[in-house]
């Protein structure tokens, strides 16, 4: 009978091992999305650290924090792909890079939109109950 009781013992210590992998796995998919994807402190594209002070206006609205570099890139791409204007400003500014600024805003508006998936709500109330 010893053996019986102890085969169920190590097959709950098992479980319990498994639950604390799974939730810490939980927390950090929730981590990797709000402090790396996330992080009001850097640029969205770069990621460079950004001066917290008093942000300049900009001519094109953008949901992303952008570094000055970044946001004068960003406002390039918007100015050519509105105006469908071939000339860059720079030289380097070529077709690739429109492509690439067009993946990446691409990116992330799917990064968005998987923030707003009823799973990944689920995931963040799940954790939310870990940590109460």
């Amino acid at each position: 009978m010893a053996n019986i009781l102890e085969f169920g013992k190590k097959v709950q210590d098992l479980k319990s091992i498994r639950d604390a992998s799974e939730r810490e796995r939980k927390i950090d998919a929730l981590r990797k999305v709000f402090q790396c994807t996330r992080c009001i402190m850097k640029c969205a594209k770069c990621g460079t650290q950004l001066d917290m002070g008093a942000q300049e206006p900009t001519r094109f609205a953008t949901p992303y924090r952008f570094c000055r570099n970044c946001q004068d890139e960003y406002e390039e791409y918007r100015e050519r792909a509105e105006s469908k204007k071939s000339t860059p400003r720079y030289y380097w500014h070529n077709d690739l890079w429109m492509r690439a600024w067009a993946t990446w805003l691409d990116h992330q508006r799917l990064v968005d939109q998987y923030r707003q998936s009823k799973e990944f709500l689920q995931l963040m109330q799940e954790v939310e109950d870990f940590l109460k």
